[in-house]
């Protein structure tokens, strides 16, 4: 799932940075569950159109939409530099 752009939401209030990934190929079922290894994953099925959401260590957050190409992320300020390497790691292999 090689990343094609990369835009800058918004920096929080608390440190944190939001950023926007798109992506070549949508997020699939498969490639959602194993975004469980950033942390815990909900993800709604049932939903009209289904929706994940992980919350990780620190305040790491990623939310989308399945069927989608795009996520949002919250990096918190705390290990920024490395969450973000370990996302763009994980985006470039799969």
């Amino acid at each position: 799932m090689c990343t094609l752009t990369i835009e800058k939401l918004e920096d929080c209030f608390d440190g944190s940075s939001v950023f926007r990934y798109r992506m070549e190929q949508p997020w699939t079922p498969p490639a959602i569950a194993q975004l469980a290894r950033f942390g815990s994953l909900d993800y709604f099925r049932d939903f009209p159109r289904p929706y994940f959401r992980v919350r990780g260590q620190g305040g790491l957050e990623i939310k989308g939409l399945e069927g989608e190409s795009v996520c949002r992320v919250t990096f918190p300020r705390s290990g920024r530099e490395k969450l973000r390497q370990l996302w763009e790691q994980f985006l470039h292999s799969r």
